[in-house]
């Protein structure tokens, strides 16, 4: 077993030794991780996009400005221009509401008021809509409360004039607690498709795990074969069986420490957390780690030379990559092709981190991948000892 973690370990020494791995174990993965984070929309697995809408009140009567107190939103990015500063500078109007001059005197002589909203040509549509829908919900409290002061009788206290009785009346219903409350609850057993650095973070590390083990690992062993190392080593009173696994254990370390780095960059750089069972997130990485490191011994027991190497497993990661799901949510994918991407070991893996990142699963959503992934590995390695040549 000695012997075995020496061979393993050299692996390991060779290749922390390679500064050029540096770039393409970590930095490489990081700055994907990075960018396809930019492209999914969403530096925070679970932020929403904002409304932009501002508001142009020409009215600056009472009940104007409650109207722009309702349409303030977390959901909303608001922008009121009666109180910007004079020195600042006007941001862009998305979308914008104008108020008309008499709008209190008018909508409380009963008469009809009409609202305006203008959108800046190439606006989103969509977000027009939910703007729309926002204002008339924040116009209808608004009606409704007026009304409900009309109905309640004013009753002015010392001092105050009927107007003023009004205002306040209004204001104090404004602060009651809401008559009817909606509650809100899942009807079904939908998922979330992860998006933004929830897919980005796990999907590059999958991605660049298997890509980079396979590459170096099947490198380093053509290398060996075609340098006469191998046979050299066979001399050594070491059993071939020895031999062969400290390759494996070598190939399933550096994936180890590559995933671990990976990880700590996604948990601290990017603010993905990987879910709140430990044992589950490393149960499923040293799983990955076997599979990436068996297939990548196998190719190397069936290549002959490094450029053969190269070549193969540049272009195997890739193709592992796009249909396990790194590089877009797998709920994209058309049904019949997810389930065929499942006989590779990218899909199952992606599952396994979706399941602790986006579905808050434990050890129960990651242990079949992790049977799974075990399985792949130990059978790839098994096929690579079978047809690894040592003259």
């Amino acid at each position: 077993m000695r012997n075995i973690f020496r061979l393993a370990v050299n692996d390991l020494r060779l290749t922390v030794k390679d500064r050029t791995s540096v770039i393409w174990l970590i930095l490489f993965p990081m700055a994907l991780m990075w960018f396809f984070g930019q492209l999914g929309a969403g530096a925070n697995p679970s932020s929403v996009p904002r409304i932009s809408l501002t508001v142009d009140d020409q009215d600056g009567g009472w009940l104007a400005r409650e109207l722009v107190a309702e349409l303030e939103d977390e959901q909303v990015a608001l922008t009121d221009l009666a109180t910007l500063p004079a020195d600042e500078e006007i941001p862009t109007r998305v979308r914008t509401l104008v108020i008309p001059p008499g709008f209190t005197q008018r909508l409380l002589a009963g008469e009809k008021q009409k609202l305006r909203l203008e959108a800046e040509a190439g606006s989103a549509t969509d977000f027009g809509f939910a703007a729309q829908v926002h204002i008339l919900r924040a116009a209808g409290r608004i009606l409704g409360r007026l009304a409900e002061v009309e109905i309640s009788g004013l009753e002015p206290g010392e001092e105050e004039s009927v107007a003023e009785a009004r205002v306040r009346t209004f204001r104090d219903l404004a602060q009651r607690p809401p008559v009817i409350q909606l509650a809100v609850s899942s009807a079904g057993h939908g998922r979330p498709v992860p998006s933004g650095r929830a897919q980005s973070v796990p999907g590059m590390l999958t991605m660049t795990v298997m890509m980079m083990t396979l590459i170096q690992g099947a490198v380093f062993l053509t290398l060996e074969k075609q340098e006469g190392m191998l046979r050299r080593q066979a001399a050594m009173p070491l059993s071939r069986g020895q031999i062969y696994l400290g390759k494996l254990l070598g190939r399933f370390l550096v994936a180890g420490l590559q995933a671990a780095i990976l990880v700590l960059a996604g948990r601290f750089l990017f603010g993905v957390v990987f879910g709140n069972s430990p044992l589950a997130l490393i149960l499923l990485l040293a799983a990955y780690g076997l599979s990436a490191a068996g297939l990548s011994t196998l190719l190397g027991s069936l290549l002959s030379t490094p450029e053969q190497a190269e070549s193969v497993g540049w272009i195997l990661g890739m193709f592992l990559a796009a249909l396990g799901g790194c590089w877009w949510s797998s709920e994209l994918m058309p049904t019949w092709l997810w389930k065929a991407a499942h006989a590779l070991p990218t899909a199952w893996a992606m599952d396994g981190f979706h399941a602790l990142i986006s579905f808050g699963y434990g050890l129960e959503g990651v242990w079949l991948p992790a049977v799974v992934l075990t399985g792949f590995g130990l059978l790839t390695a098994a096929l690579g000892a079978r047809f690894l040549r040592f003259d």
